[in-house]
């Protein structure tokens, strides 16, 4: 037997004069490779969960596909759930059975693999900003591209690469905790890491966050973890910043309306601007208003990202000499996944990460509703 019946959530190429987030999403049946067709380092997951990134909205809208992205493909890259099978060749301790969280792809052998940063591995474009074409196929027999960051986690049973893998089979992980860890692969380990382990700010800081989704919100609670003093969550949407205040926001900054972001930023900061910047909406002109009111010597996060060409941020430079900054770029919040993904979760069991606070669960067949919604999104798959 070459092939296994399953189902995914299968992205076309995009109409863009009717575009909506998710429109050319559609569940169809798919088959995937036997056990004994898997490549060297190829395992089969049986997904339990998966988070929805806004990753995933934005590479599916990228029209008439590119070399990376051949429509029609698989997305999804927060992936949970068990193993069903094992490929020749993989290296890690993994058996049948045992529960996954899965993550970004990387090499293992760059300078920055070596060094445990493989959110910038020499190779990750390749790696995870792509799918292999020919992975699946549809009931028409045509090919199905997959292994999206390793892993095309929106398919029902899919082909994961070794390197996306974390076993959490002896962190004592049970079902419940496994459907609402899928998305520690991606959003949350960015926004706490773009904290934790990028700009590291002390007690005396005034860290600002510049868009309350699950990244966000994820980086807001990590700043108070740290015993920030001041926390400003800023967004566009009022029960948002609600909900950040209850995970540790001490003011929120509503901008609707406002005509001057950077003196508005700068008063919310006690008049002399925020100290740290994280910034996810990656909206050029929230970001140059948000640097603008940065305080000397501070330091600006990038975390959001855009596709376009016009995803450029003009500074000058005598200004930025002169007041110190420092601008830090942010991948997968510099996570090394098999350490920090971990650490992770024993901050969700002590009530520091509130997990639960900004997830909601979603059967697969209401996703374009999941999309709308303002915290962070999860399906059952």
């Amino acid at each position: 037997m070459s092939s296994t019946s399953s189902q995914a959530i299968v992205a076309t190429a995009p109409d863009l004069e009717n575009y909506t987030p998710g429109s050319n999403w559609s569940l169809q049946p798919i088959s995937i490779p036997s056990q004994d067709k898997l490549a060297d380092g190829e395992i089969l997951v049986d997904m339990l969960a998966t988070g929805i990134c806004h990753t995933d909205i934005l590479t599916t809208s990228v029209p008439g596909g590119t070399p990376g992205f051949p429509y029609p493909y698989v997305a999804g890259h927060e992936g949970s759930g068990y193993v069903r099978a094992i490929g020749p060749g993989v290296k890690k301790d993994i058996k049948v059975g045992d529960p996954v969280l899965l993550s970004f792809d990387s090499c293992g052998a760059c300078g920055s693999c070596a060094a445990k940063h493989p959110a910038y591995c020499a190779h990750f474009f390749p790696l995870n900003i792509a799918a292999t074409e020919g992975v699946f196929t549809n009931e028409d027999g045509e090919g199905v591209a997959g292994k999206f960051f390793g892993q095309s986690s929106f398919a029902k049973t899919s082909v994961v690469k070794e390197g996306s893998v974390l076993n959490v089979r002896d962190l004592g992980v049970g079902r419940e905790e496994l459907k609402l860890f899928a998305p520690l692969g991606c959003g949350i380990q960015t926004g706490a890491g773009a904290v934790l382990r990028v700009a590291k700010p002390v007690k005396e800081d005034r860290v600002m966050v510049l868009g309350l989704g699950g990244v966000g919100l994820s980086a807001l609670m990590a700043a108070k973890m740290l015993g920030c003093e001041q926390i400003i969550g800023v967004d566009k949407v009022k029960s948002r910043i609600e909900l950040a205040k209850t995970l540790g926001a001490t003011h929120g900054l509503d901008t609707t309306g406002l005509d001057d972001l950077t003196t508005s930023f700068k008063e919310v900061a006690g008049g002399q601007g925020p100290t740290v910047i994280i910034d996810t909406t990656g909206h050029v002109p929230v970001i140059k208003a948000a640097y603008n009111s940065l305080a000397s010597r501070g330091t600006f996060v990038f975390v959001g990202a855009s596709l376009s060409p016009d995803f450029v941020l003009d500074i000058g430079i005598t200004q930025h000499m002169m007041n110190g900054t420092r601008l830090l770029g942010c991948s997968e919040g510099d996570s090394f996944p098999e350490e920090f993904i971990p650490q992770l979760i024993k901050y969700y069991r002590e009530g520091n990460l509130q997990l639960d606070k900004i997830s909601k669960f979603y059967q697969v067949r209401c996703i374009p509703e999941s999309l709308t919604w303002n915290g962070m999104r999860q399906a059952n798959v």
